[in-house]
């Protein structure tokens, strides 16, 4: 018999969020007086739903997290909790945005792409265009990097023509 899974949602009007003193690691206190140290936050629904179903995940060995909850939506959490969430999911899921393509080319059997993003220029690697560049919506891609990074096309109409034009020789 399969185990039924349940998800304990948690209140974000009542929760305290603080970085432990002298550190990088995050420490969450609930409403329910239980404390837990060394927390991370990832997103159930990264694209689709970035700011709802944030699973509060606590380390319970070196590289093994362990679900503590997750919130529905960050919606009433005190401002400096929230702000300390925000900059842990925007570390987590760092991903520029490109605004103009200066050259997209194969060097070597990848494909070298130099783009300006909302982050700065950037120049980086994709191996196999089909497995590498996802078409999120008609529009919108998301696009994954040799080296793991991942860059967005929010909207490919908002392009500059020369830009598309670069995607367009891909095609």
């Amino acid at each position: 018999m399969t185990p039924q899974l349940s998800i304990r949602w948690l209140d974000p009007t009542g929760v305290v969020i603080e970085r432990l003193p002298d550190s990088v690691l995050v420490r969450i206190r609930l409403p329910n007086g239980e404390v837990y140290e060394d927390v991370q936050f990832a997103r159930a629904f990264p694209l689709s739903h970035a700011n709802e179903y944030i699973s509060v995940l606590r380390r319970e060995e070196r590289d093994k997290f362990v679900e503590i909850g997750m919130f529905r939506t960050l919606e009433g959490m005190p401002d400096d909790s929230r702000r300390i969430v925000d900059e842990e999911l925007d570390r987590r899921y760092f991903t520029p945005v490109i605004e103009k393509i200066y050259s997209l080319t194969e060097e070597y059997g990848q494909h070298r792409w130099d783009v300006m993003t909302d982050r700065g220029r950037r120049v980086f690697y994709v191996r196999n265009w089909r497995d590498n560049v996802h078409e999120l919506s008609p529009v919108r891609y998301l696009i994954v990097a040799v080296d793991g990074s991942r860059y967005e096309i929010r909207d490919l109409d908002a392009l500059d023509a020369a830009s598309r034009a670069q995607l367009e020789r891909l095609g």
